[in-house]
């Protein structure tokens, strides 16, 4: 019984899957309209505190999205830390080290033919995202093992 508590098929993987990558979104999309609401309203102090609310929240969706990925490579009979590193390694690195990383680049080298940072921390996010959800479809179209079933002996 312990054992499929820790485990995910792939219906119920679908629906812990789905609604957060949905939650990915929703949170997408209204962050660039929650810092302009913010700044206009209350200044720099309250644009920090709805973008660090929001960095929690994408954090918890994060986390929630790797423990289900967890039960459902441990359903699959992978190991079930390969697909939450992946996807933390994929959700969490690029937002804090690429920006850092270019922003260096750009200060060392007089040149920057590379143009605008915005552009390659976009560029980066799209790869990262495609890499995870990439990693969500093969976890969630693999087949998963047949439960252990003990099989009464009846008869002998």
């Amino acid at each position: 019984m312990e054992e499929s508590a820790k485990r995910l098929d792939r219906p119920s993987f679908w629906k812990w899957a789905i609604p957060l990558v949905l939650g990915f979104v929703v949170l997408a999309i209204l962050r660039r309209a929650a810092v302009r609401a913010a700044y206009s309203v209350g200044g720099t102090d309250t644009v920090v505190i709805v973008v660090t609310a929001m960095a929690l929240a994408r954090l918890v969706l994060i986390v929630l999205l790797a423990m289900a990925l967890a039960r459902r490579f441990r359903d699959i009979g992978w190991r079930a830390w390969i697909g939450p590193t992946i996807l933390l390694v994929t959700m969490l690195v690029p937002p804090f080290l690429v920006p850092s990383v270019i922003y260096a680049i750009a200060i060392y080298t007089e040149a920057t033919g590379m143009g605008d940072i915005r552009e390659w921390t976009s560029m980066v996010g799209w790869i990262s995202d495609c890499v995870s959800l990439v990693l969500l479809i093969v976890a969630g179209s693999m087949p998963g093992r047949p439960a252990s079933i003990e099989v009464a002996h009846v008869f002998e």
